[in-house]
C-alpha cells in the first residue's frame, strides 16, 4: 500500500490544478480519475479565460475582480496555450451603448494594471468593417474589449505533464470505489483500475474530492448516512461551425439572449464556437446530451445577428458540459448563481473543492492547499504558482506544433521516421499519425476517445471526419498498447456511440 501526504481525486481542470499546487509545494501527492483527463466539464468549456463581464450585471464584484486577476496569472504562465483577445459588443440601442460603456469601464478599473488592450467605441460603419457578416439593421455601433482565449485540452495535458514533471503520480481509469477509515477520518481510498480490473489501495495524510458536479457522489460514499445536495449542477451547450460563415478576428459577443445570458461567437482554430446555454439539469452526468431545444434557442439568437441564415445543416459538432455551481438556495435559475468556489469539509475530513471556472483554477487549488494547512493536515508551506510556468511554455500559440508539444515536437518527427509514417488520420483533419503514437506513449492516451476527443480537437472540429478516422486510430493505438483485433472493433463501437452525442439531431 503506497502512502502519499496528499491523494486528489478527479481529473479535470480543478483536481489537476490542486495537484500541481500540492506537487510544487513539495507534498507527495496522488491524483486519481475515474475515466479519462477532463472528460467531464473541463474539455467542454467555451475556451475563454476571463473575469466574467457579465456577473457585473449581478453585481458579484468580487467574483470580477479574482477572475481578472487570475486571468494575467493565467496567460503569464501558459503563453503557448492561452492568448489574448478581442471581443466586439454590437449596439442596437443607445440604451445598450450606455450601459456597456459604463460595465466595461468598470470591468477595466477593477483589473487595475492587468487589464488587456484598450476600450475601443466604433460607429456602424466602422462596426461592418470589423463584422462584414454582422446584421446591420438598427445598428448604431459597437465597444471593442480585451479578455483571453485558450486550449482547454491541451491545457489539461500541460497541467498533467507539469504534474508528472515534477514527481507527481497521475492516474487515470482508475475510480475510488471506497474509503479507508482509520480512527473515525478518512486515511486513503480504495481504487478499482478499471482496465485491468485490479484493486489498488492508498493512504494520505489528506484527500480531496475535485469531482466537479460528482462533488456530491463522493460525499454521500464517504458519509452514506448524510444526503449532501452542495452542488447544482447547469448544462452548457456548445455549437461548431465552418469560419467561412462568420468570418472574424473578433469574437462576438451577444449580450442580451432571451434567457437573460451573453452569448459569444469565438473564433477557434479554422471554426467559430457559438455558446454557451445554461440549463438547469436534475441528474449531472458525466456525459451530456444537447437538448434539441438549446441548438434552437442557440440558431434562433445567432440568426438574429448575422446576415446569413445559419442552419442545423451547417453545424460541424455540437458538444455539451456541466458546470458544478454551488447551491444557494436564494436562487432557482442558474443564471443569478454564483461562479464562486468553497472549500468544505465533512465529519470525516474529505475536503472538497466545489464551484469556480476554468479561469480561476489556480486560485481554487492555491485556496484548497491553504486550507489543509491552516488545518495543520499539512506542514508548512507557500504557494509558487503565480510564477509557475507550465510545461511546454517555451513555445508561442501561433505555432500549433510546438503550442501543442513543446520540445517534443522532436520525439514526433522522430516516430515519423521509425514508423516511415508521416501521413494525417484524415483528411480533412490537421492531425498526423504519428501523434496518436506520441498521445499514447507519453499523454495516457487509453482509448480512441481520448486520443480523438482530448488529445485532439477531432470530435469538436469535425464529428463526421472524427468518426470515419477512429478505425485507423484504433489499429495505431492497438499496435501499441498491444492490443487484438477484437480490441480494435469494440473501440470503435464504444466511438461511434461517443459521437452520438457530437451530431445533432435533424
Amino acid at each position: 500500500m503506497s502512502h502519499y501526504d496528499v491523494i486528489v481525486i478527479g481529473g479535470g481542470a480543478t483536481g489537476l490544478g490542486v495537484a500541481v499546487e500540492s506537487i510544487t509545494r513539495g507534498y507527495r501527492t496522488l491524483l486519481l480519475e475515474a475515466h479519462d483527463y477532463g472528460k467531464g466539464t473541463s474539455s467542454k468549456s467555451t475556451k475563454l479565460v476571463h473575469g466574467g463581464i457579465r456577473y457585473l450585471a449581478n453585481f458579484d464584484i468580487s467574483l470580477v475582480k479574482e477572475g481578472l486577476e487570475e486571468r494575467f496569472y493565467f496567460l503569464k504562465n501558459a503563453p503557448h496555450l492561452a492568448k489574448k483577445q478581442s471581443f466586439i459588443i454590437p449596439f442596437y440601442h443607445w440604451f445598450e451603448k450606455i450601459k456597456y460603456t459604463i460595465g466595461l469601464g468598470l470591468y477595466d478599473a477593477l483589473a487595475k494594471d492587468k487589464k488587456i488592450g484598450k476600450r475601443i467605441f466604433l460607429s456602424k460603419a466602422e462596426t461592418l468593417l470589423q463584422l462584414p457578416q454582422l446584421n446591420a439593421k438598427n445598428l448604431i455601433g459597437s465597444a471593442i474589449y480585451g479578455d483571453g482565449q485558450f486550449d482547454d485540452t491541451r491545457m489539461l495535458i500541460a497541467l498533467l505533464r507539469t504534474f508528472e514533471q515534477q514527481g507527481g503520480v497521475a492516474l487515470n481509469y482508475h475510480s475510488v470505489t471506497d474509503f479507508i477509515d482509520q480512527d473515525h477520518r478518512i486515511a486513503g481510498v480504495q481504487v478499482l483500475d478499471r482496465l485491468s480490473g485490479k484493486s489498488l489501495a492508498f493512504t494520505a495524510k489528506v484527500v480531496i474530492n475535485a469531482t466537479g458536479t460528482l462533488t456530491d457522489t463522493l460525499l454521500n460514499k464517504a458519509e452514506p448516512h448524510v444526503q449532501h445536495q452542495t452542488v447544482f449542477a447547469a448544462q452548457g451547450t456548445h455549437l461548431v461551425f465552418d469560419q467561412s460563415l462568420f468570418n472574424a478576428t473578433h469574437c462576438l459577443v451577444i449580450p442580451a439572449t432571451s434567457d437573460d445570458r451573453i452569448l459569444f461567437v469565438l473564433p477557434w482554430r479554422d471554426k467559430i464556437i457559438v455558446g454557451t446555454t445554461d440549463v438547469a439539469v436534475d441528474q449531472p452526468t458525466i456525459e451530456p446530451i444537447a437538448q434539441s431545444a438549446e441548438i434552437d434557442f442557440m440558431l434562433e439568437t445567432l440568426n438574429r445577428y448575422t446576415e446569413q441564415t445559419i442552419t442545423r445543416s451547417h453545424i460541424k459538432s455540437v458538444f455539451c458540459g456541466q458546470r458544478p455551481l454551488v447551491r444557494d438556495p436564494k436562487h432557482q435559475t442558474t443564471g443569478k448563481i454564483s461562479r464562486k468556489h468553497e472549500i468544505l469539509e465533512s465529519r470525516q475530513g474529505l475536503i472538497s473543492i466545489v464551484g469556480g471556472k476554468w479561469t480561476i483554477y489556480r486560485r481554487m487549488a492555491e485556496d484548497t492547499i491553504d486550507y489543509a494547512v491552516q488545518k495543520k493536515y499539512l506542514s508548512p508551506s507557500r504557494s509558487v504558482t503565480r510564477d509557475f510556468k507550465l510545461w511546454g511554455h517555451g513555445a508561442l500559440m501561433t505555432d500549433h506544433w510546438l503550442a501543442v508539444y513543446g520540445s517534443d515536437i522532436d520525439i514526433i518527427l522522430q516516430i515519423q521516421r521509425e514508423t516511415n509514417n508521416f501521413a494525417y488520420i484524415h483528411k480533412d483533419l490537421p492531425y498526423l499519425q504519428a501523434e496518436v503514437i506520441y498521445q499514447v506513449r507519453y499523454e495516457q492516451a487509453k482509448t480512441v476517445e481520448d486520443v480523438l476527443a482530448r488529445r485532439t480537437h477531432a470530435a469538436l472540429l469535425d464529428a463526421k471526419a472524427a468518426q470515419q478516422s477512429a478505425w485507423l486510430v484504433a489499429q495505431l493505438m492497438a499496435k501499441e498498447l498491444n492490443k487484438h483485433e477484437a480490441w480494435i472493433a469494440e473501440e470503435v463501437q464504444k466511438f461511434e456511440r461517443f459521437m452520438a452525442n457530437f451530431l445533432p439531431k435533424g
